[in-house]
């Protein structure tokens, strides 16, 4: 057996090395062959019982692998482990499992894994397979099979250096916040914050914060007040009181000062994260004049009034929170008289063209510029020099782009593209889209195809509809049930008998698109569950959810998932409660302006934070806001149809 295995080694070895030739020519097909040629021959000398040479040097799993030497690693890795006992052998093939993942290969990190006979031959192999396993279960959105690898006792019996416990600590909180337990993610990172040095607990710091800001301020209060530990209950009321604040800068200043003189020694004080240190410089950078230039006539006129009353709303309460502050401070400042004599001018873009309403608006003063609304507008802005920043209500038409411009809008574009995001996370890969004839289809079409694509995703089918009251048609096409109809009408004329059929759908699909309104959607959807779809599932954008749906009407819309605005899915913001009360529009499909209107007018004092702090978001009425390259963009909320009712999700950012 042993002159057997030494002749497969040396035949292995010269095809190996005599295929240089051949592989330079066919350099694409040249790993791909040489990985084939492995586990074939591992098949036979797997099992060797001479070990001929000893384990590479040691490394930490949870370190990353990089350099020329690591592509080369897995090859010669995998090689020796064929000719190794079988504890080498199972260290070994770990190793370049590791690498595998460490350079994002996690394919090939399985296929190794599956040559792993025996994974706890000991406390290192063990050690290793246990973390490998939880990372690449993380990289497939696993969070709950992570944490059963990490929580192992197995590997929790094992004693980790001081870099395996942060590396380990640290894949624990990444499960935890892919499973959307951010308290638990924020303690992981706590726990092991005293090992790190000082420029990793910056780092650190900034996203135990991160991760807490994703839950609400009544929520962050509540487990404060039941918190175990201090370092845990600083944390929290931190990001409680930034989360209370969050549109008000002044005010949160003054708390987050509060908080210092209570929280003196937490970590971090030492090292508070970014957005925090921005606060002094975001309050005395305000400005205290503001423009608002907004279409409040003519067929944009309703719109224009909506954005209007949301801006307006929203200055005047936060003077109400300003004065309430007083009170209980008694704020004297530059900063605060600036804040509390700050002015807005409306000045209407319906008449006259908006390059001479811009340059009023400065020479009356302005210090900032909200709106216009209309995207022509917008696209003569982008030309302009303007001394003034302008935050516009829509995008440029072609995306161009100028340094003192910040695009903020309600593009429809961006759902689709959340969409296609949606069902990538979900795993699903083949689709077929249903959307109407007309620009706006084609353009939110188009959109979705370049963003799923780019995903690797592959739309199998696609059919277009008009305004129409029956769907048959449109649905029995695009399941392919008229073909599978047809097959059976011309087995009925060939052999001349009637029989029983129940036509089939096609099922080469994981998921529908579907573009509509909500009249269009309750004549699509029941139709797609009566052709034999009900178990696939159908996802839309924010059009299908309007504020007027009564439940009986909801019925039809049983199981659809959409993306919305937090608007139109929660009801806990103050102000929103408030404006609704005062306007019955902002209860109906204008609802999406009032919310406009309050995010322009809570965005403008957050700007260079979001400028300049990489990862920073505001939590808004339209979604959550980040800033790229000037253009605001929204996170949206996910919710879905059940027996009538609304069911949001909870609001996730970049999850």
């Amino acid at each position: 057996m042993q002159n057997l295995e030494i002749n497969l080694l040396n035949t292995f070895s010269q095809i190996w090395n005599n295929s240089g030739s051949l592989f330079e020519t066919y350099a694409p097909m040249a790993l791909k062959a040489k990985l084939c040629l492995i586990p074939v021959f591992f098949a036979f000398v797997g099992c060797g019982t001479t070990p001929t040479t000893s384990l590479p040097d040691k490394r930490e799993s949870g370190s990353q692998i990089s350099g020329p030497a690591s592509s080369a690693n897995v090859e010669s890795l995998l090689m020796r482990a064929g000719r190794s006992d079988a504890v080498q052998a199972s260290q070994l093939r770990l190793d370049a499992a590791r690498i595998s993942v460490d350079r994002g290969e996690f394919d090939q990190a399985r296929r190794i894994l599956e040559l792993v006979t025996n994974p706890f031959v000991n406390t290192d192999t063990t050690r290793d397979y246990q973390i490998i396993r939880a990372r690449i279960s993380l990289f497939d959105r696993q969070p709950a099979k992570a944490l059963a690898f990490l929580n192992d006792q197995r590997l929790q019996n094992i004693p980790l250096t001081q870099d395996l416990q942060i590396s380990v600590g640290t894949l624990r909180s990444e499960a935890y916040q892919l499973g959307r337990s951010y308290i638990a993610s924020a303690r992981e990172r706590i726990y092991f914050d005293t090992l790190l040095d000082p420029a990793e607990k910056i780092a650190n710091h900034e996203k135990i914060f991160s991760v807490l800001l994703e839950l609400p301020a009544a929520s962050l209060v509540s487990h404060a007040e039941n918190a175990i530990t201090s370092d845990l209950r600083g944390w929290l009321s931190l990001a409680a009181m930034t989360r209370q604040y969050e549109n008000d800068p002044l005010r949160q200043l003054q708390e987050l000062n509060n908080w210092k003189k209570v929280w003196s020694h937490h970590p971090a004080a030492t090292h508070l994260p970014q957005s925090l240190q921005m606060l002094s410089r975001v309050v005395k950078e305000q400005p205290s004049s503001i423009a608002v230039l907004l279409p409040l006539q003519g067929e944009l006129g309703p719109f224009g009034r909506a954005v209007r009353d949301g801006i307006l709303a929203s200055h005047y309460n936060q003077q109400e929170s300003l004065r309430n502050s007083q009170q209980i401070v008694r704020l004297s400042s530059p900063a605060t008289d600036r804040q509390r004599n700050t002015t807005i001018r409306i000045y209407d873009t319906t008449h006259g063209l908006v390059k001479d309403i811009y340059a009023r608006a400065v020479a009356e003063g302005a210090e900032l510029i909200i709106g216009p609304l209309d995207r022509t507008n917008v696209d003569i802005l982008t030309t302009m020099n303007l001394p003034v920043p302008v935050i516009a209500l829509n995008r440029s038409s072609n995306g161009q782009g100028n340094t003192d411009l910040y695009q903020f809008g309600l593009a429809p574009e961006d759902e689709v593209i959340q969409v296609a995001a949606q069902v990538n996370r979900e795993g699903l890969k083949k689709g077929i889209t249903i959307v109407p004839e007309g620009e706006w289809g084609d353009r939110n079409l188009a959109t979705f195809i370049t963003q799923w694509e780019s995903m690797g995703g592959v739309l199998v089918d696609g059919v277009r509809f008009s305004n129409q009251r029956d769907y048959s048609d449109v649905v029995t096409k695009i399941l392919n049930v008229d073909k599978s109809q047809n097959r059976s009408n011309e087995l009925r004329r060939i052999i001349g008998q009637r029989f029983e059929f129940t036509p089939r759908r096609r099922q080469d699909i994981d998921f529908i698109l579907l573009l509509a309104n909500p009249a269009q959607a309750r004549g699509i959807n029941p139709t797609l569950a009566f052709f034999y779809a009900d178990d696939i599932p159908v996802y839309a954008t924010s059009h299908v959810h309007e504020y007027s749906e009564s439940r009986i009407d909801a019925i039809d819309l049983n199981g659809i998932r959409f993306c919305d605005i937090p608007w139109k899915l929660t009801n806990t913001d103050r102000l929103q409660k408030l404006i609704q009360a005062l306007w019955e529009p902002a209860r109906s499909g204008f609802a999406p302006f009032y919310a406009l209107g309050i995010d322009a007018y809570r965005l403008y004092p957050r700007l260079q934070q979001l400028k300049e702090i990489p990862g920073e978001r505001l939590y808004g009425a339209t979604g959550v806001l980040t800033l790229e390259n000037n253009t605001v963009l929204r996170n949206l909320m996910w919710a879905q149809f059940k027996n009538g009712d609304v069911i949001p999700s909870p609001l996730v950012f970049g999850n």
